[in-house]
């Protein structure tokens, strides 16, 4: 079993075997995975059963992601665990789907849901149509904005992407993101995802407000029917922004899904009230898988 950094050449064998095994974890598209390696270096590897080895270096901790294509979850976790105790340290995968995670609990592997990980699945049409009550306090902000500036979504194009990109730097400028690891990394990601957003095969929008790029997402397809929004940034200043650019991004660029997933809370109590605002159509858990002395490898 033989690791390697991931690179830009990878990307043809990861989205097949994504495409072969599509995730319902946002973490697992070529996108997530190279956008974040300034704050998670990854390493990929392909096992002897064909699934592809998905291993990550954080602040020097070392964990898996969940194996894709993998036909025998107990027995590759074993696989995973001998490796870990040979490279010396313990096993430990993030980020596994309830159903992966039943089968390694039943194998004897503790298993431990991670809520802060969990990620928020919306029904497009829902969020496109704005419809019910418990939309009101949304279309008023959106209906306040959109009456008194001048509003409009386009498609990103590549003179949009530099103006994406001030608009990133302004909000970065606001919150000090250069002392803060993760948003750092974040900015990185984003700008990469901006000017290589063909390559990457991602859907990006934006809203003007009275001329100026204001918001915008990224995006691209997680899996049939299903689409994952990457990156959403806005003008703090603007009162509804968001809420617009959520709104006009399902309705403009996210038509032809049905559920779009914007990935998880992180634990932060105000991003958390926000996702549920949005009223989820549900959650997909997410679990980490450890060793214990009952998922030994007997030999």
């Amino acid at each position: 079993m033989h690791f390697s950094p991931l690179t830009l050449e990878d990307k043809p064998r990861v989205d097949a075997a994504l495409a072969a095994d599509p995730p319902t974890v946002s973490e697992l598209t070529f996108t997530n995975l190279w956008a974040w390696r300034r704050k998670r270096a990854i390493f990929t590897a392909t096992d002897d059963a064909g699934a592809l080895l998905l291993l990550c270096e954080e602040q020097g901790r070392h964990f898996f992601l969940p194996p894709v294509g993998d036909i025998d979850p107990a027995a590759t976790a074993r696989r995973l665990q001998a490796f870990a105790k040979g490279a010396g340290f313990d096993l430990r995968i993030e980020r596994v789907p309830s159903a992966t995670a039943g089968i390694l609990a039943a194998a004897g592997f503790p298993v431990a849901a991670e809520r802060a990980e969990f990620d928020y699945v919306y029904a497009v049409g829902e969020i496109a149509s704005l419809a019910g009550r418990h939309f009101d306090g949304k279309r008023n902000q959106i209906r306040h904005l959109t009456a008194t500036h001048a509003c409009a979504f386009e498609p990103i194009d590549d003179a949009a992407a530099e103006e994406c990109l001030a608009l990133e730097e302004a909000w970065c400028d606001l919150r000090a993101c250069h002392l803060d690891e993760g948003l750092a990394a974040e900015q990185g990601g984003i700008a990469e995802c901006l000017r290589s957003r063909r390559r990457f095969g991602l859907i990006g929008g934006l809203v003007r407000v009275d001329g100026r790029v204001k918001a915008f997402a990224l995006g691209e397809m997680l899996a049939a029917g299903t689409a994952v929004v990457h990156f959403e940034k806005a003008d703090p200043g603007i009162t509804g922004v968001y809420q617009l650019m959520n709104h006009w991004f399902c309705r403009e660029a996210l038509a032809g899904f049905s559920f779009v997933n914007r990935e998880q809370d992180l634990g932060i109590p105000g991003l958390r009230q926000t996702k549920l605002g949005w009223r989820p159509h549900h959650l997909v858990e997410k679990f980490t898988v450890t060793a214990g002395a009952e998922s030994e490898d007997p030999g």
